[in-house]
């Protein structure tokens, strides 16, 4: 059976903890879709990992990364060799036809959002977008097209053509790149990457004709989807679970999925956040919620709980329960607060509606008392404080689904299962 986990907010919410949690009873770890401007952080002890290719496990399990990610070569081998120095007989499977991301591509991240001043979407400058946008347009560079370098090399020439005078004449940037040295270089790490190259929707569907579990990582969040997030603050491509399907290769059927949502909300980067704090509440959430970017390491913009969001994605996915992050980072304040409608100019409206324009929406918010300091060790959900029980307690009476996982810290350990 195929089973999920999907981001309700707008990224950051601890997907990476709970792909590793699963990945425990699972042996087949999948991740479908991003590339290296998402990172799932897993801690267990004093170990720490971070993955921006790679499925989010430190178990030794079967992972696959599929043709609907894309590949940063140089991270992408950072990461198998750190991940094979702690499992040496982990197997890895990643599809020949994932596009590459290309140096090229972060320089035209950057001089785009250079050229677009105040309207910039605050990306990460990786070149994800402008990946994509090959990819589209049908001349992006795949795996299986570099591992022969005379045929890399007619369609490195041009991309690079087209991307060069893009950089110059429409933006007015420069490239400060050599096509020889890209040439040689991707070719070579294409060389190691190639005893990992595999046609991964095959070996899927013969998992899931096997009734094998498998895992779904998803690598960014329901509202940094381009059709139905808050666009066109988003990523270049769609972050709904049910995208899997076409992305990954297999027929649709059944999914059991987990939204995991932060107990407050975050976002990175440029875009319209109703409930976002700039106060001592913000920076204090900050500082014990480590909110600065896997990836980018920016600070994170820091609010209350959006529920009105969090219901929406609910919906948008079809989340079958939730996990609940980051309750630790709450405790000690006196009051919190939870967002529970939006109005525009003066009415009451949707979420639909308000993510027309996610800028003019006002929040309406529930308050509710405070929790203290929680305790290094919970065996169940009627020992967290009574206050905290309240909390959880509105939010599933709200979104009409039980939160199974409540976590406490960033540990694997600091997690209680809700029977």
């Amino acid at each position: 059976m195929l089973h999920a986990v999907i981001g309700l907010q707008f990224g950051d919410e601890g997907k990476g903890k709970f792909v590793d949690y699963l990945s425990a009873k699972m042996n087949n770890i999948v991740r479908f879709n991003g590339g290296a401007n998402a990172g799932h952080s897993v801690q267990v002890k004093n170990k720490r990992l971070s993955f921006s290719q790679l499925p989010a496990t430190l178990h030794q399990r079967n992972l696959f990364v599929c043709q609907g990610a894309l590949i940063s070569p140089e991270i992408l081998i950072d990461e198998i060799e750190r991940f094979k120095a702690n499992y040496q007989d982990v197997s890895i499977c990643i599809d020949y036809r994932c596009h590459i991301v290309l140096p090229i591509h972060a320089s035209l991240n950057h001089a785009s959002e250079y050229f677009k001043g105040k309207r910039k979407i605050g990306s990460v400058g990786v070149g994800i977008g402008a990946c994509f946008e090959d990819k589209a347009n049908r001349h992006g560079i795949r795996l299986c097209d570099a591992l022969d370098k005379d045929r890399l090399r007619d369609k490195l020439a041009f991309l690079w053509q087209l991307r060069e005078k893009q950089i110059k004449y429409v933006f007015n940037g420069e490239v400060a790149l050599s096509f020889e040295a890209t040439l040689d270089v991707l070719h070579e790490q294409c060389q190691y990457i190639k005893p990992y190259l595999s046609f991964t929707d095959k070996k899927i569907r013969q998992l899931i004709n096997r009734n094998e579990d498998v895992l779904l990582e998803t690598s960014q969040a329901t509202f940094l989807d381009n059709a139905f997030g808050s666009y066109p603050y988003t990523v270049a491509y769609q972050t709904l679970v049910q995208s899997c399907f076409s992305v990954i290769g297999i027929p649709s059927s059944p999914i059991h999925i987990l939204g995991v949502m932060k107990a407050y909300m975050i976002r990175v980067g440029n875009g319209p956040f109703p409930t976002e704090l700039n106060n001592e509440i913000a920076e204090t959430l900050r500082e014990k919620g480590n909110e600065y970017g896997t990836v980018s390491k920016r600070p994170r913009r820091c609010g209350w709980l959006d529920l009105n969001l969090i219901k929406q994605a609910i919906e948008l996915n079809g989340v079958t329960e939730l996990a609940i992050t980051n309750v630790d980072v709450l405790a000690g304040f006196d009051e919190v607060y939870i967002a529970i409608d939006y109005m525009v100019e003066g009415q009451s409206v949707s979420c639909d509606e308000a993510l027309l324009d996610l800028a003019e929406a006002i929040p309406i918010y529930r308050k509710f008392s405070g929790w203290p300091p929680l305790n290094e060790c919970y065996q169940n959900r009627s020992q967290l404080p009574k206050s905290l029980e309240i909390f959880l307690s509105f939010i599933e009476e709200q979104t009409n689904k039980k939160i199974r996982y409540i976590s406490y810290g960033a540990d694997r350990e600091k997690t209680i299962i809700c029977s």
